[in-house]
C-alpha cells in the first residue's frame, strides 16, 4: 500500500535538495530521519530500554552524515592522502 502526501513547493524544493545532498531521494531521505521499525514499537510500547552497542545505535544511518559540502568525502581517502602526503614532500615540508 502507498500513501500520498500534499507537500508545499517551497517545502518540497528543501526536501528536495537535502535529499540530493546526501545522494538520497526525497522518500529514502524522509525514511532515514524517522526511526528503525523496531525503535517505533518501542516507542507505542513506552519502553526504550537500553540502546545497545554503538553498532545498534548506528544502523542504518552509516552514510547519512552531512558535512555542508556537495562533494563524496568518503570516495578515495587513502588516495586522497597519499597524494597530499606527496605534495607535502614535494615542497620538502615532510
Amino acid at each position: 500500500m502507498s500513501h500520498t502526501l500534499e507537500i508545499p513547493d517551497p517545502l518540497y524544493s528543501v526536501l528536495e535538495e537535502a535529499a540530493a545532498a546526501n545522494g538520497l531521494t526525497p522518500v529514502d531521505w524522509i525514511a532515514a530521519h524517522l526511526p528503525q521499525a523496531e525503535q517505533a514499537e518501542e516507542v507505542k510500547a513506552g519502553e526504550w530500554g537500553h540502546p545497545g552497542t554503538l553498532a545498534d545505535l548506528f544502523r542504518g544511518r552509516v552514510g547519512r552524515v552531512r558535512s555542508g559540502g556537495k562533494e563524496r568525502l568518503s570516495e578515495d581517502c587513502g588516495a586522497q592522502f597519499a597524494e597530499y602526503l606527496e605534495e607535502k614532500r614535494r615542497a620538502g615540508h615532510l
